[in-house]
């Protein structure tokens, strides 16, 4: 019976020392994050590339009016998403909290709290991959 809980202990910290490898994406920071609570969107590049957002306040994607051609976008969450929906639509705050993983593992691993999204310029164009860090 001991070794039976010696066993479920050790598959109980393998499975949870592997969680945070399983919250962690192929996203690649271009820049240092930046404490924000607005993305600027111009010429399919988000600026900052990675917006660092306190859990719980707001942000938006707000296309530059000053693009030319002017351009539609939509901002597309892949599996984990900091926010209610899987989509944003620009130019509307969105409250940010991250997920259950990063409300549980936040602390112990920075991935858990990075959501890589897609920025799709007139509904067909994949731009490069801008993301949210949320601090937990």
């Amino acid at each position: 019976m001991k070794a039976f809980k010696t066993m479920s202990c050790l598959m109980l910290a393998g499975a949870l020392v592997g969680i945070p490898g399983c919250a962690s994406s192929t996203y690649v920071r271009k820049g240092a994050e930046v404490k924000t609570d607005t993305v600027k969107i111009k010429d399919c590049n988000a600026d900052p590339d990675t917006a660092l957002v306190p859990k719980g306040k707001n942000l938006t994607w707000v296309v530059d009016p000053l693009e030319s051609p002017p351009h539609t976008y939509t901002v597309q969450f892949q599996g984990k998403k900091p926010i209610a929906s899987s989509t944003a639509p620009t130019g509307q705050a969105q409250q940010v909290n991250g997920d259950l993983s990063c409300t549980v593992l936040g602390g112990i691993s920075a991935s858990a709290c990075l959501f890589p999204y897609n920025l799709i310029q007139d509904g067909t164009k994949k731009c490069p991959d801008p993301g949210v860090h949320v601090v937990p």
